[in-house]
């Protein structure tokens, strides 16, 4: 049988596959002609024996989901897989390959087959699960909310842009003015290096 053959056949295999066991030996397999085949440097090889790992291990993750849940709400942290740990203990499967292989199952097809023909890089399994995730929304830090509001007080229109700066130092005290004198050309030359970060 030839290499396409073989890869033919265990991609038929996986998707005929209706047992956790059967794919987690056709996924098992894979990794072994994964690793022999990197060692032979043919990369042709290695990358079919990593789409067919890849793609059993979605096709586990499908099986996985479907395995009865937890009941009665949230599991505690001691016992998050109650029902499932003995099933994914008997066919060597750890936690974090449930999870991974569960989200792998829950990445759209057509985006998962998009990662597998990506030719510029080998398809990994938490490579395909980064690149399909959400971006992260990094929350604002409370000095750049402070300085966001600070600057559009400035461009009110009744802020201090539109007003000339003497009137505002004439009720000033002395110290007050020695400490704006002071600090004002400092505040002005870290502002000046806002413009110069965005490349303006």
């Amino acid at each position: 049988m030839t290499q396409l053959a073989k890869y033919d056949a265990m991609c038929r295999a996986i998707g005929a596959a209706y047992k956790v066991d059967e794919v987690k030996a056709i996924r098992d397999r894979a990794v072994a002609l994964e690793h022999y085949s990197r060692q032979a440097h043919n990369t042709e090889a290695e990358r079919q024996a990593c789409e067919i790992r890849l793609r059993a291990e979605r096709k586990a993750g499908e099986l996985l989901r479907k395995l009865p849940k937890a009941k009665g709400g949230q599991p505690s942290k001691k016992n998050r897989y109650p029902e499932g740990s003995s099933s994914l203990k008997a066919n060597g499967i750890t936690h974090k390959q449930s999870a991974n292989w569960q989200k792998l199952a829950a990445i759209p097809e057509k985006q998962f087959e998009a990662a597998l023909t990506d030719q510029t890089q080998m398809p990994t399994t938490n490579g395909i699960i980064r690149a399909t995730e959400p971006p992260k929304i990094t929350p604002v830090a409370k000095e750049a909310l402070w300085l966001w509001g600070r600057l559009m007080d400035f461009a009110r229109d009744d802020g201090l842009l539109h007003r000339h700066p003497e009137d505002i130092l004439e009720t000033m005290t002395p110290d007050m003015l020695d400490d704006v004198h002071t600090l004002a050309p400092r505040v002005a030359a870290w502002l000046k290096r806002i413009g110069a970060t965005d490349g303006t």
